[in-house]
């Protein structure tokens, strides 16, 4: 029996990785000296409950990362296994093999508080590869990591984290990334990932772009549009999304795809305005990010 709300846990545990950028040191021998200490009647124990005994660098840093934080005396053994099943050894090579970080290269600067850079995650650094499912039963937090080095694009607000081109971004955008096609409207920028990865799909005629941030508009006219092989077919305009879908009308776009808020706890006002929009503009197919979450928010919370 947890002793904490599975999803109240799993927020804290994403507020330390998020605070303290936890991180495993290992070698290859850690690896080998782990694995020695199961014999095979272990491993197929471990192996039955569902633990990834097949991968021994996975298994020893999930578990180093758990012992850490003392996560084991605080939840269940299911939770545990759940937690295991859903922990990722994320590739580098993949990662890079992303159009986005293939094709685009991120300089260091900045306009008013606003920093354009690259951040990176350390080799065995924890973090969160995909949002958590909140209608599961328990909540376990996606926890990850790469086995080197890897550097990503990120805007800071100040010294502040604002937006990233990390997994958890790629992987919670792959359906609406999908689904995208026609005349496009995309509410929120920064760094453009969205938009440039439905540009490059054929079915995406034209791509219009809604933000408030003139900071972040010339940030990434300056030095981030003119990388992108698919840049005439965006438009960007700089307004407040919530007022620009006031001015839209049933004729305007196929498909709006929206992503201006930080988190589903941030988002759920926001959603409920865009909602309406919906019944107003029949013609126009919506998409928002984490939707799942905002949607189990409200229904938690009315």
């Amino acid at each position: 029996m947890e002793v904490l709300d599975s999803r109240e846990l799993c927020a804290l545990i994403g507020a330390l990785i998020a605070r303290s950028a936890p991180r495993v040191e290992y070698y290859a021998a850690d690896i080998k000296r782990f694995k020695r200490s199961f014999s095979r009647q272990d491993v197929a124990v471990f192996r039955q409950a569902g633990y990834p005994v097949g991968d021994m660098e996975l298994f020893y840093v999930i578990q180093r990362f758990c012992d850490d934080i003392a996560l084991t005396d605080m939840v269940s053994d299911a939770y545990m296994r759940d937690l295991y099943a859903a922990a990722r050894k994320l590739s580098a090579a993949k990662f890079r093999e992303n159009p986005y970080i293939q094709s685009v290269r991120v300089p260091t600067a900045a306009v008013g508080n606003f920093c354009l850079r690259t951040s990176f995650y350390r080799r065995g650094e924890i973090l969160l590869w995909d949002m958590p499912d909140l209608a599961a039963e328990p909540v376990v937090p996606k926890l990850g990591f790469f086995t080197e080095d890897v550097v990503f694009p990120s805007i800071y607000e100040g010294d502040t984290p604002w937006m990233s081109v990390c997994p958890s971004e790629i992987f919670s955008m792959e359906a609406s990334v999908a689904q995208a096609h026609g005349r496009v409207l995309v509410l929120g920028l920064g760094l453009g990932y969205y938009p440039f990865m439905i540009a490059e799909k054929e079915t995406v005629t034209s791509i219009t772009i809604v933000e408030r941030q003139p900071e972040v508009v010339r940030l990434f006219r300056d030095h981030l549009l003119g990388q992108f092989p698919h840049g005439d077919k965006i438009r960007i305009v700089t307004a407040d999304a919530l007022e620009y879908m006031d001015t839209v009308s049933p004729d305007m776009y196929d498909f709006c795809f929206a992503d201006i808020w930080e988190n589903h706890v941030d988002g759920a006002e926001a959603y409920v305005r865009l909602k309406p929009h919906e019944r107003r503009l029949p013609h126009t197919e919506f998409a928002y990010w984490i939707e799942d979450p905002i949607r189990w928010y409200l229904e938690e919370n009315m």
